[in-house]
């Protein structure tokens, strides 16, 4: 429900002469990240790790034959893990959907805390999860999204490598080194995914919670991360409106760890 928290404040703190309240920065714990990966990333993970050790066997097997059947074998063992995965998504879409939850619930919780210590008004009848239900199923989907392709490019690496390896008759344990690489950098892309998914959710939320309290204001909070985009830094502290905003807004370029604070102002 949308609601004037300005005029609310005003309500609570009668004869307050402040011309603006900022609300204290929320900032996601990288504990959430984790569960998401792994509770939805790291399970595609372990099943291509897992079938490592049959495409490895039936490669070798593969380049000693060297017969017209032999690459499908390596093939069928590869779709064979792809399959794994795909029915194991039907288990981790409402993984997805239930970190996406407790991600709302915490922001909720926190949004809450941060308005009542800032304002004196407590917002609890006021928020609830049915508010966020469009950054959620967004950041739902979008997840879905990229744990079909963190498999997807697994496979194509693992194949690529497969097939590579019996056109140019690379030795097995060669293969076998570069299709476990092949996995360990979509481990690596989904740990970084995790934590950039989280704190595009959270932003998400951030917004939707400022402007469902009727604030226009928000300040720029830089990530404090060691490689920062340099224009991003340059904004720390730099106070915004939605019409004035720059194009790329907090959280939202790659791996961007920037947050919007909200900022009441109160008109004369």
């Amino acid at each position: 429900m949308t609601y004037d928290l300005a005029t609310l404040t005003r309500r609570a703190r009668p004869g307050m002469r402040r011309k603006s309240i900022v609300i204290r920065d929320i900032a996601p714990p990288a504990t959430m990240a984790t569960d998401l990966y792994r509770a939805c990333y790291l399970p595609v993970v372990q099943t291509w790790s897992a079938a490592l050790p049959a495409i490895e066997n039936a490669y070798a097997r593969s380049l000693s034959e060297l017969t017209t059947d032999a690459p499908a074998d390596v093939k069928a063992e590869i779709d064979g893990a792809a399959e794994q995965v795909n029915r194991l998504l039907l288990l981790l879409t409402p993984q997805v959907r239930d970190w996406a939850l407790r991600t709302e619930r915490w922001y909720r919780g926190k949004w809450r805390g941060a308005v009542l210590s800032a304002t004196g008004v407590d917002l609890d009848t006021m928020l609830g999860a049915s508010d966020m239900r469009a950054p959620l199923e967004t950041h739902i989907e979008w997840n879905t999204a990229l744990i079909k392709d963190v498999s997807a490019q697994a496979q194509q690496r693992i194949g690529n490598a497969v097939f590579d390896g019996l056109r140019n008759r690379t030795p097995a344990r060669e293969v076998a080194k570069t299709i476990r690489e092949a996995v360990d950098m979509g481990r690596d892309r989904s740990t970084r995914i995790a934590s950039d998914q989280l704190n595009k959710l959270s932003s998400a939320l951030a917004d939707e919670r400022r402007r469902e309290a009727g604030i226009e204001t928000w300040r720029w909070r830089h990530s404090r991360k060691a490689h920062p985009r340099a224009d991003h830094k340059a904004r720390d502290g730099n106070e915004y409106t939605d019409a004035t905003a720059p194009e790329d807004r907090p959280g939202q370029q790659p791996y961007c760890g920037c947050r919007a604070q909200a900022v009441i102002t109160f008109d004369d």
